[in-house]
């Protein structure tokens, strides 16, 4: 019983962690309606050249406009999905439903802009359309002369100001139907979706001109499916549902039909969200299991922390090959992609680490890299939707799949090999555990990981200049892009160099790893906020804030590496220890004059 607990324990209780905190963090909604909402969403639309759920374009919507969150409080302060805000906004004009007014889905942080609305700072930030409307025009004018001003001299007020304006104009062409297109093309040999409003307008244009009137079945079962909802009849917004999916169904393929309604399956799990959860507690069983590691504890939590970062791991992989049918795309397609692309890898990596070395570091390592790239993918999904394309330029499966995913993995080492070099720091630093013996380990990995980050940022930016000579005509243009990764090649050949050389040992080979995060984020992050180059995107004023913080944060580790070795507990714990250990003096050298044959030969003779 004992050698069963021991092997499959730690595997059961990780388990079980995974199903908790997935059953923890599903989203609870206090609906009575018996409104089939979730069929609903997942019906197709098209917005921004692209077909997906409707569930996805309200999701992606609502986190814009509220900061991040894909639910919201109704005004009796209960939780709702974004598919009935989305409902309230679509009605809200044409068939005068006034809940969409009454929601608080606008998030307005800045206490200037609160100022010109002339509303109180509340908790969570939330307001909704009707508080608004007073001032909007005010806030109008004012936004006006914000977006005339140079991005650069706009001050936070103003980007606040037109980062409002464009939420609320978001909220203004749902309500107004622009977006989304809801009416599929009548025949096959047509691609073109059209919204409800140019549908609509296009009969009453045809009946006009003395032609027969249009009447699109499409059109009609939306209309009567949207005033369902207004007027609250269930039976008949359900009925109107059935129809009105039958007809979508019957003119679009059904392998779009099938991704449309996976994809919405897929925003319901929410995996990427949840697999923040999973390493932040592999993480923080691990330092329990540092903190036991001299008693039998300490190892079973250690297992367990390996076997949830393995969970955690496969759950990451399925959502990335999720995203990956749903887009008919390789793994790296635009700035979000490559967040839950590079933790990915990095939680494969510290698993390499871990069974190798078995000391906890590798399970530190995947925990806090895996957990930090989902919270910064998190972040970058409050833009919008996450799976549309970076570049059009780059919208071939080839470059996507070797120059992109080749570079990402650069990434992906680099960092690891960082976050390995402040393990490095932080263990010898601030803990006496570290021996001669175990730092030395620890630094061949850190070296073995810094050698494959070398070999795949080289490769990866060898097949850019090819890409960028069949796009652009030259194979190397100084690109700001491409100047960071050719960074990220130099800083790890330095590295290695430098060891080579004999010009750093252990630590600073740790110290120089850190300093690789530096050199990274910029060339993954910082390139994009300098707004030039063929290749930038993803610019975002506080990303760029959180970065200067990141970069800082680096170089005091960078600072704490390099003072002097009688500040390191560890050192000061391995000299007490020498100290204190009984001196064996060396053996006797015995002269070769006195050896005969590879035998000590004794020179005097024996006593009695």
């Amino acid at each position: 019983m004992k050698s069963f607990t021991n092997r499959f324990g730690p595997w059961i209780l990780a388990l079980a962690l995974v199903l908790v905190l997935t059953l923890v963090n599903r989203p609870r909604y206090t609906s009575t309606s018996t409104m089939d909402l979730n069929g609903f969403g997942r019906l197709p639309v098209v917005d921004r050249g692209r077909m997906k759920p409707i569930d996805t374009l309200a999701r992606n919507s609502l986190m814009v406009i509220s900061g991040g969150r894909t639910t919201y409080k109704d005004s009796e302060d209960k939780p709702q999905p974004a598919i009935r805000w989305l409902l309230d906004t679509m009605t809200s004009r044409l068939l005068k439903n006034e809940r969409a007014d009454e929601n608080k889905v606008f998030r307005i942080d800045n206490d200037q802009v609160l100022s010109l609305l002339k509303l109180p700072r509340r908790e969570g930030l939330k307001y909704s359309l009707k508080e608004i409307a007073p001032e909007i025009e005010e806030l109008a004018k004012e936004a006006e002369h914000a977006r005339v001003q140079e991005p650069a001299k706009r001050d936070i007020y103003q980007a606040k100001l037109l980062e409002l304006a464009e939420h609320l104009q978001l909220s203004i062409k749902i309500a107004t139907l622009e977006i989304p297109l809801l009416i599929p093309p009548k025949n096959a040999e047509s691609t073109q979706w059209t919204t409800l409003i140019e549908a609509a307008q296009r009969a009453v244009a045809t009946e006009k001109s003395g032609g027969e009137p249009d009447d699109d079945p499409v059109v009609r079962e939306v209309i009567t499916l949207l005033r369902s909802y207004t007027e609250g009849d269930a039976n008949a917004f359900n009925e109107s549902l059935k129809k009105y999916g039958a007809l979508v169904s019957s003119s679009i393929p059904p392998e779009d039909l099938r991704r449309a309604s996976f994809e919405t399956v897929f925003n319901d799990l929410q995996p990427f969200y949840s697999g923040m959860y999973f390493y932040a507690f592999a993480f923080l069983l691990t330092c329990l299991g540092w903190v036991m590691s001299s008693r039998p504890l300490g190892v079973f939590l250690n297992r367990t922390a390996f076997s949830l970062v393995t969970f955690s791991l496969i759950i990451h992989t399925i959502a990335l090959i999720s995203r990956m049918y749903i887009q008919g795309r390789p793994p790296v397609t635009n700035l979000y992609s490559s967040a839950v692309f590079i933790g990915w890898g990095c939680v494969a990596l510290g698993l390499v680490i871990e069974r190798i070395t078995g000391m906890g570091v590798g399970n530190a390592v995947a925990a806090v890299t895996g957990g930090f790239s989902l919270i910064v993918a998190n972040f970058l999904a409050s833009g919008g939707d996450t799976l549309e394309m970076m570049q059009a330029v780059l919208d071939t499966n080839f470059w996507l799949a070797t120059h992109v995913t080749c570079v990402t993995l650069g990434y992906t080492a680099t960092f690891v090999a960082g976050f390995l070099g402040i393990g490095y720091i932080v263990w010898g630093m601030a803990t006496p555990t570290m021996t001669r013996v175990r730092g030395k380990s620890l630094n061949k990995v850190i070296y073995g990981v810094i050698c494959f980050a070398t070999l795949l940022s080289f490769v990866g930016t060898v097949l850019g200049g090819i890409w960028a000579d069949q796009s652009w005509g030259r194979f190397w243009g100084w690109d700001p892009k491409e100047n960071g990764a050719i960074l990220i090649v130099l800083w790890n050949a330095l590295i290695l160099h430098a060891r080579w050389g004999g010009l750093v040992k252990d630590r600073g080979i740790a110290v120089l790893a850190v300093g690789g995060n530096i050199v990274t984020a910029w060339s993954y992050f910082g390139t994009n906020q300098l707004g030039v180059g063929l290749h930038a995107y993803g610019f975002n004023n506080t990303l760029a804030t959180s970065l200067a913080i990141f970069w800082t944060s680096q170089l005091a580790i960078i600072g704490i590496g390099l003072l002097p070795l009688n500040f390191w507990w560890s050192v000061r714990a391995e000299q007490s220890r020498d100290a204190a250990s009984p001196k064996t003096p060396p053996p006797t050298r015995v002269p070769n004059s006195l050896k005969k044959g590879g035998r000590r030969i004794n020179p005097l003779p024996s006593e009695g």
